[in-house]
């Protein structure tokens, strides 16, 4: 079929500072189109700046996924909608559930009111699908849900994607609400990676950084499924352009490891430059201990242990470029030792 995008058409891009955000409009900026970007404030001078020097062309408009304020004008003559934004699981975000569920509320209203608007495009997350379930399950496709009647409800990221995305299907399916049956498709990413462009980090380069840290000091025995941030961006536009992929849900991964592979290949890339994270894998049979004592333990336990296996059901979506984890950490660190955020000996 053919692509619906045509160069020149208006995309609106969510939290556009974003680590991910931030690659989708540079890919969208290089490829003709134009974009609007949202952020929550724009009387931050420097950071808007330092935007405006990495995507050049971009139109920075203010929208907070807490406040209804601004959607309605933010979404002013836009073809496209990538709603990339939702609050990050790092200690500094409260209530990510209440901000991820009015974002949704918020920014999908606005898009289904609109006249323009021809389809939208919401990151969720493999949080939504594959979580809350006993060990004994290990095979998951996008016509899962993550259960949230047990510890992974408990879960304030994994509550915040899974209702956040469960309300925006509700809301597309919805004639009352969508009275012109905007198209909606969404996007489930593993554990994203990779070099950032905007000198600040969120929840995936921090989780690095603690890793290299010692915090904690071990792994998991638990498969984790990545994918490197300029592909995640990348697969976006696939996923928009492409009618066929309208009501959708698509995982997005293109790595599959167990945890203690990312620490292993620092040690064996950076070892001799001053990072050595830990390799010690901490027993499942103590975490099954600890779990009365530690809710976050519960919300995973279920993934210890075992295969783990994610199909996508849309393989032929999007084509992978970065699928070398070793290659993906690399640039990872180098990109993090540029901004400072980690040192490297000489």
């Amino acid at each position: 079929m053919s692509a619906l995008m045509k160069k020149g058409d208006l995309c609106l891009v969510t939290g556009v500072s974003g680590y991910l955000a931030s690659w989708l409009a540079k890919d969208l900026l290089e490829q003709g189109y134009r974009v609007r970007g949202t952020v929550r404030r724009l009387d931050d001078e420097s950071r808007n700046a330092t935007l405006g020097a990495i995507l050049p062309g971009v139109e920075l408009v203010a929208a907070d996924l807490r406040d209804s304020r601004g959607w309605r004008e933010a979404m002013e003559g836009v073809d496209w909608v990538f709603h990339v934004a939702s609050p990050q699981a790092v200690p500094s975000e409260t209530d990510r559930t209440g901000g991820a569920v009015s974002g949704t509320e918020f920014i999908l209203s606005a898009a289904f009111a609109s006249e323009t608007v021809r389809k939208v495009v919401v990151t969720s997350s493999e949080a939504a699908i594959a979580y809350g379930y006993p060990r004994s399950r290990q095979h998951f496709t996008e016509d899962d849900w993550t259960d949230l009647s047990g510890a992974a409800g408990r879960f304030d990221y994994f509550r915040s994607k899974t209702l956040a995305e469960k309300l925006a299907w509700e809301m597309a399916g919805d004639p009352a609400r969508n009275p012109r049956a905007v198209p909606l498709a969404t996007i489930c990413p593993g554990f994203i990676l990779g070099p950032s462009l905007v000198p600040w980090a969120r929840y995936s380069l921090q989780t690095i950084k603690g890793m290299i840290e010692r915090k904690p000091p071990f792994s998991l025995d638990m498969m984790v499924h990545s994918v490197d941030v300029r592909d995640c961006a990348a697969m976006h536009v696939a996923v928009m352009e492409k009618p066929e992929t309208a009501g959708r849900r698509h995982f997005c991964f293109s790595m599959v490891g167990k945890m203690v592979e990312t620490p292993r290949i620092i040690r064996e890339l950076y070892g001799a430059r001053g990072l050595n994270p830990s390799t010690f894998i901490i027993p499942t049979w103590l975490l099954f201990l600890m779990r009365p004592f530690n809710s976050d333990i519960g919300a995973i336990y279920g993934k210890l242990g075992h295969a783990n296996v994610y199909e996508t059901k849309w393989p032929s979506v999007y084509a992978y470029r970065y699928t070398d984890l070793r290659a993906s950490i690399r640039d990872t660190i180098e990109s993090m030792a540029a901004r400072g955020w980690i040192m490297l000996k000489l």
